[in-house]
């Protein structure tokens, strides 16, 4: 068993982030992590993550699939075979992302080009922020950019303003 340096939960070996907390269960090194210290007293002022609409095709998803609806389109994107995809929208002057998000006002909603990765980790996966003007948010939650964090199947990512629902079989 690895016990989480954050939050003493104990995981199995192999894990890469703790399911309680999310911290980064490895470590590089010679490199030395960061505390972080925030206000707590905001914590019951956070706004409820919104509620997605739900695809009236609901299929079960297939070992490897993993589905992204965007809220407010109902749209319903299944991506496999690759272990990781970028987010973002397309611009003429820059290379595609893999998952352009243009067409559900992405550029108005403060995505941008490459915004974020989701990344296929064994049987998990993972979100990154790729540095992105207008942040990463999963439930409610910024993310730091170029840290990876662990996503479980129905959880919300927001990319600036634009909300996507994520789930997966993997």
């Amino acid at each position: 068993m690895i016990t989480c340096p954050a939050c003493r939960h104990q995981e199995y070996e192999g894990e890469l982030f703790c399911t309680h907390c999310g911290a980064r269960l490895w470590s590089v090194p010679g490199e030395t992590l960061p505390t972080m210290t925030f206000d707590t007293s905001r914590l019951r002022e956070m706004s409820k993550p919104l509620t997605l609409p739900t695809h009236p095709d609901t299929k079960e998803l297939r070992p490897g699939q993993i589905s992204l609806t965007v809220a407010g389109s109902g749209e319903v994107v299944i991506l496999e075979g690759k272990p990781e995809y970028v987010l973002g929208r397309e611009v003429p002057e820059a290379d595609a992302p893999d998952i352009n998000l243009g067409l559900h006002g992405a550029r108005e909603k403060g995505v941008s080009r490459k915004h974020a990765a989701l990344r296929v980790d064994r049987r998990q996966l993972l979100l990154m922020d790729l540095g992105s003007s207008n942040g990463t948010w999963l439930n409610g939650s910024q993310l730091a950019p170029q840290e990876p964090i662990r996503l479980e199947s129905g959880d919300e990512i927001r990319l600036g303003k634009l909300v996507v629902k994520v789930k997966f079989n993997l």
